[in-house]
């Protein structure tokens, strides 16, 4: 009975891991901006067929595959771009419209990104190889949790941490909890909104593309993962 407890929660706290990443992206982005991002899950995605293109590039230059977490966390940090360009390049003309314009909006990047990555990658299920292996396996009550398992769930609290010392220490962090309290005073004190914005749904972006590029070794890339 212990044992099956023990790996049911070893396999929630994984997979929630990656998503907490996912929706925190998703709650800074609709605290501060107000903004439901339907391609959040679109994000994720990108980030693990990313994760498997970087992994697969580092194993051709001879990476240890118990290495292949660098590659996985650059993939995700890398495209931070696709995030200050929807922002910059569409959700900006939106912000005062009725959120209906939003929903719509992000749905269409949605559907954008899903053919874009259909055309990069293909329709056919992506994989890494002899990663999630590498981490080996670890006996825990009588039950087997995979290590991978553990150092994304370690790797998700270390980001948690650094995201509450962002938000409580620096100025930045400070800057983004008065635009959520208030944006119009926030603005009036002379912050720039548009700066504000742009790094907040940045931030949020990475933060879903970085939870996929770190799920993939345990899982394919394919383009509805996200619902499976």
């Amino acid at each position: 009975m212990i044992t099956d407890i023990v790996g049911l929660l070893g396999g929630a706290l994984f997979y929630s891991a990656t998503v907490f990443l996912v929706a925190a992206g998703l709650q800074v982005v609709y605290g501060v901006q107000r903004v439901v991002n339907l391609a959040c899950g679109s994000f994720f995605v990108l980030g693990a067929y990313a994760g498997t293109t970087f992994v697969k590039v580092a194993q051709d230059l001879g990476l240890p595959p118990i290495l292949s977490l660098l590659p996985l966390i650059a993939a995700g940090l890398s495209l931070f771009f696709v995030g200050l360009i929807v922002e910059r390049g569409l959700l900006k003309f939106v912000y005062k419209q009725d959120v209906h314009f939003q929903f719509l909006l992000t749905f269409a990047v949605a559907l954008m990104l899903d053919d874009a990555m259909k055309f990069i990658w293909g329709h056919s299920p992506r994989v890494v190889s002899r990663v999630y292996e590498a981490y080996g396996q670890i006996d825990l009550f009588g039950a087997t949790i995979p290590g991978y398992n553990l150092v994304v769930v370690l790797s998700s609290c270390i980001i948690a941490v650094l995201i509450g010392y962002m938000f409580s220490r620096t100025r930045f962090g400070k800057i983004v909890r008065a635009a959520a309290e208030n944006r119009y005073m926030a603005n009036a004190l002379g912050v720039n909104m548009n700066v504000v914005f742009a790094k907040v749904f940045t931030m949020g972006t990475v933060l879903g593309t970085l939870g996929g590029a770190l799920v993939i070794p345990s899982r394919a890339a394919m383009p509805d993962m996200v619902g499976n």
